[in-house]
């Protein structure tokens, strides 16, 4: 039986990730970097930190850690003022879902970037359980910060689904035991094989193929 749903939260809850992208490719023109469209894939559900250190030495930027961060967090702050809101279909995802399961919400996001977010969106409010960036010793692929919402949120692996866009985010789930729904978008079609269920909108996800996961063959 599924007691409880947990989401992701940049490109499944809030349409961020064409946000970050276009972000980080003003970032990166500074220093004459074009991102090639295959590399964007492994950038999805890192941590800021993992992003920033994989970008650097994969493309040979020698500015130091901490000022390629707080540039990038510049433009990111800049182009989430002009355009953060909510992915198609959430809302109304939500409601079907509250009060018939626990809901929680992990996301590689760190806490301050996470709460202004929050600020403007008010994310808290559809969840009993928020787990952010540096919350936990480890981040995705691990599995443990979606283990250690299971625990806040008093269920076990198999009677939780989660609701995911990226390898690293599908990654975490799976290996913490969790039934997966992906939604397209963020990384193409052919990296997310391994999840139990992939949707192309929010809107597909109906309470009958929640309850229907657990008949899906692992």
């Amino acid at each position: 039986m599924i007691k409880a749903v947990i989401f992701d939260m940049d490109g499944v809850v809030v349409d961020s990730e064409p946000l970050y992208q276009q972000a980080e490719e003003l970032l990166f023109r500074e220093y004459d970097v074009t991102i090639p469209q295959d590399d964007w894939k492994l950038f999805r559900g890192c941590t800021e930190e993992r992003f920033y250190q994989l970008a650097r030495d994969r493309y040979g930027i020698t500015e130091p850690l901490d000022t390629l961060r707080q540039k990038g967090r510049s433009y990111v702050l800049s182009a989430f003022d002009a355009g953060l809101d909510f992915n198609e279909g959430f809302r109304e995802l939500h409601r079907r879902l509250a009060g018939i399961y626990r809901l929680g919400l992990v996301t590689s996001t760190p806490g301050e970037l996470f709460h202004w977010i929050d600020r403007r969106l008010s994310l808290s409010r559809y969840f009993q359980e928020v787990i952010c960036g540096g919350m936990t010793a480890n981040s995705k692929p691990h599995p443990e910060p979606y283990l250690e919402m299971m625990r806040r949120l008093e269920v076990l692996p198999e009677e939780s689904v989660v609701v995911e866009d990226s390898i690293n985010g599908l990654t975490s789930a799976l290996a913490a035991g969790a039934w997966t729904i992906v939604l397209t978008g963020s990384v193409p079609l052919t990296d997310l094989h391994q999840a139990h269920t992939v949707v192309d909108t929010l809107g597909e996800v109906s309470l009958a193929m929640i309850e229907g996961l657990s008949n899906v063959c692992r």
